[in-house]
């Protein structure tokens, strides 16, 4: 008998949107507030938060979740990901391993995520899994599996064989898969697009260049204007300098790597409304000199740019942390804890279009709660270190 009640009581307690939550921890970072509350309780039911107070005020009917000694937090968002890739043998990917078998891989790629505090990702390219993100997305939308929210990408579209694998390095008899879905000139480029959104993408990834120029402006004004015909927002992979303005003159709503962002793109992607997701992460991984992107990401932090955390997650092992970028961004680009977190929460909640549901804690917006142990006000890198995490009012880690 004792066994069975056990057993509903866990049902009750971590069944989705079972009953009233009463969360009290020793401080509040909301997402909007530029300094932490103290002593906060959080009222959710079902999958939104009803109400916060600061008078240990709790409804009698709620369920307390007590998380004395520990900042709770909104859920983090990384807007720059590759859920399809492992980030270790990316030929195997391509010719021996199925969309569906990576699909399946990127199930455990989405649990470390959402037990590391991401509660939202975007995925930025399957990498040669077709539209299997989309698939992904539907699948934890309907229950089947569990993990972050998603906004995903699908094949992305490059330039004509400015992508990995190379064609020129390949059997050129053979028709073998690549990367991403290739285009060239505006009418391919706009059907390519078209294509997309017919199966079910969110957002387009643009390579706007491939260490070079690749696109010209011409095809990226048709890719972008035909996306928001759509509604659907471009995302820029951007490194050269030509690649970076061509894609914000043309539209793009936030621009990937950006590695040579200067003094005169940061004041047009200011002028423009861009956002930038440096994913030093990845850089970091492979031993990248980055002084110069650092002085830049700096420069643009102070000129209010507004930077969302991408890490490029998939491009190196999901064994990584993501949130280490956040410690990269306090300790080496020179931002304050407080609005490193933003850029994990509130920054991308905007680019996202979600800024009234996600990526604070008020009354109102869906219930996506994280907490660690400890002020990462004062320790950037606690964030490394998730003991919670709530997604929608259901609890994943506790």
């Amino acid at each position: 008998m004792r066994v069975f009640l056990t057993f509903i009581a866990a049902i009750l307690f971590y069944g989705p949107y079972a009953q009233t939550y009463a969360i009290i921890a020793d401080r509040l970072i909301d997402g909007k507030t530029d300094k932490a509350l103290d002593n906060p309780v959080v009222i959710v039911y079902k999958n939104k938060i009803v109400d916060i107070n600061f008078s240990n005020k709790i409804p009698d009917s709620a369920t307390v979740i007590n998380l004395k000694g520990y900042t709770i937090l909104p859920g983090l968002m990384d807007v720059h990901t590759h859920l399809l890739a492992d980030g270790l043998d990316y030929n195997k990917d391509l010719y021996e391993n199925s969309p569906s078998l990576r699909a399946l891989r990127a199930v455990k790629h989405l649990s470390i995520a959402l037990q590391n505090g991401f509660t939202t990702l975007r995925d930025v390219c399957s990498e040669g899994a077709g539209f299997a993100d989309v698939d992904l997305r539907k699948a934890i939308d309907s229950g089947y599996i569990d993990g972050p929210r998603l906004f995903v990408s699908g094949p992305g579209i490059a330039a004509t064989g400015n992508y990995v694998p190379y064609p020129g390095l390949q059997n050129w008899e053979i028709q073998l898969p690549t990367g991403t879905q290739y285009a060239s000139g505006q009418d391919e480029c706009i059907k390519t697009i078209r294509g997309q959104i017919s199966h079910g993408v969110n957002w387009i990834k643009l390579y706007a260049d491939w260490f070079y120029p690749t696109f010209n402006y011409d095809e990226i004004k048709a890719i972008i204007d035909e996306a928001k015909k759509h509604k659907i927002n471009v995302e820029a992979h951007a490194t050269s300098k030509e690649g970076i303005r061509m894609a914000i003159q043309a539209g793009a709503r936030s621009i990937e790597h950006g590695d040579e962002f200067d003094d005169s793109l940061i004041q047009l992607a200011l002028a423009n409304h861009v956002y930038w997701s440096p994913t030093i992460s990845v850089y970091e991984y492979f031993n990248y000199p980055l002084d110069t992107a650092y002085k830049y990401l700096n420069r643009a932090y102070k000129q209010k740019l507004k930077i969302v955390l991408g890490t490029d997650i998939g491009s190196y092992p999901w064994a990584n942390n993501e949130v280490k970028e956040l410690e990269y961004y306090v300790k080496k680009a020179g931002l304050t804890p407080m609005d490193a977190i933003k850029t994990a929460t509130v920054n991308p909640a905007e680019l996202l279009g979600k800024q009234n549901q996600l990526g604070q804690i008020q009354k109102g917006f869906l219930a996506d709660i994280i907490a660690v142990k400890g002020n990462p006000l004062d320790d950037i890198t606690l964030l490394q270190h998730v003991g919670f995490v709530m997604k929608e009012g259901k609890v994943y880690k506790r």
